[in-house]
């Protein structure tokens, strides 16, 4: 249970309870931020588990390194009762000045398509540029560093490819290579390729920036 089960704003209270903890004003704000942005990946609509575990996991594939990756894992679980006690109510956001620029909406278009697989084949077919190219070969020698099997490097680069076939149209940036996987979430249904396809896009953020951001020069 939380320490302070009276708060309703879940991160007040997580932030009461971390202080009683004893953590460092450093450690309770990289904690709190980490929160704040499960809250914001959050649908007001849906905060089921199901919902939150998904906004985690979005959250983690935007993250650059593992142990980043283990943290917001470790916030999140420390989080959730909080979340719950508050009655998985999102806490208001304060408004934004009359004249304060608003946040533009990212549009992702995925080619016509029908379905995941026909956009895996799509993805397997297009003429790659030079830059996509050095991606995946340097995504490939990493897998097989990790001592991965052919069928396994095979799948991951079929999921790379589907990645740099979504960004082609976008700017290369963290904020866009959010949208496309928030895009392409929804077209892997069950909850272990879902995980499959975010631990990969996760692992090659860095590459597909790097890719766009010379297809661009």
């Amino acid at each position: 249970m939380p320490d302070d089960a009276s708060t309703s704003d879940p991160l007040q209270a997580y932030q009461s309870a971390l202080e009683r903890r004893g953590y460092a004003a450093d450690a309770i704000a990289r904690r709190l931020r980490l929160a704040q942005r499960i809250l914001d990946a959050l649908d007001p609509a849906d905060t089921s588990n199901e919902a939150y575990r998904e906004a985690v996991a979005r959250v983690s594939a935007a993250l650059a390194d593992p142990a980043s990756v283990a943290r917001c894992q470790q916030v999140a679980r420390d989080f959730l009762p909080f979340f719950v006690e508050a009655g998985r109510r999102l806490p208001n956001r304060p408004a934004a000045p009359p004249d304060a620029p608003q946040p533009q909406s990212i549009r992702v278009t995925l080619p016509p398509h029908d379905g995941l697989d026909d956009l895996i084949e799509q993805a397997r077919r297009m003429a790659l540029t030079p830059a996509e190219r050095d991606a995946l070969r340097a995504y490939a020698a990493a897998l097989e560093r990790a001592d991965l099997h052919d069928r396994a490097i095979e799948r991951r680069l079929a999921i790379a490819r589907l990645l740099l076939l979504a960004l082609r149209p976008l700017e290369p940036s963290g904020r866009h290579y959010r949208a496309v996987i928030e895009a392409l979430l929804p077209l892997f249904t069950r909850d272990e390729t879902r995980s499959y396809f975010l631990g990969v896009a996760r692992d090659f953020h860095t590459l597909a920036l790097r890719a766009g951001e010379r297809r661009r020069d």
